[in-house]
């Protein structure tokens, strides 16, 4: 199975939180948004950049993907088999954020930074932030009005 490595296309270390991949997303999203260059592989880089924050954004995404994308098994150098389920998750989390890239390239820069794509992941980390209700939510709202 061939998995695409989102930490390398985000520019990130495999340990990043949560701020630093929206602030990844957001700088590279910026150079590829067919505002700033309408290029076939700038398209092709947009859909990849949509699909990594959709699973790098969600903890639990996120530890399904690591898995498929560091298999450790208790043999060495003997990859770990991949869960059909986690296999066939994967190819779906695909398959829908392919689906909200072609809905985000008909937004402009602004409007895609201030879209649900943003506010769910700023919901889902409302619960991921140390356990604290409000400070989740202020760092929520802080990347809604942070645009930039």
């Amino acid at each position: 199975m061939n998995v695409t490595n989102y930490y390398n296309i985000f520019k990130i270390e495999t340990s990043a939180n949560l701020d630093a991949i929206k602030k990844a997303f957001r700088k590279e999203i910026a150079i590829y948004h067919p505002d700033n260059n309408p290029t076939e592989n700038a398209k092709i880089h947009f859909v990849s950049l949509v699909e990594g924050f959709h699973i790098l954004s969600n903890p639990e995404r996120r530890k399904t993907y690591d898995t498929l994308l560091f298999p450790v098994s208790s043999e060495k150098d003997t990859p770990a088999p991949i869960e059909p389920i986690h296999e066939f998750q994967y190819n779906e989390w695909k398959q829908e954020s392919q689906k909200k890239a072609e809905t985000y390239r008909d937004y402009s820069l602004a409007e895609l930074f201030v879209s649900d794509l943003f506010i769910e992941a700023g919901i889902e980390g409302l619960f991921t932030v140390g356990g604290d209700l409000l400070e989740g939510l202020g760092d929520s709202l802080g990347d809604v009005l942070d645009i930039f």
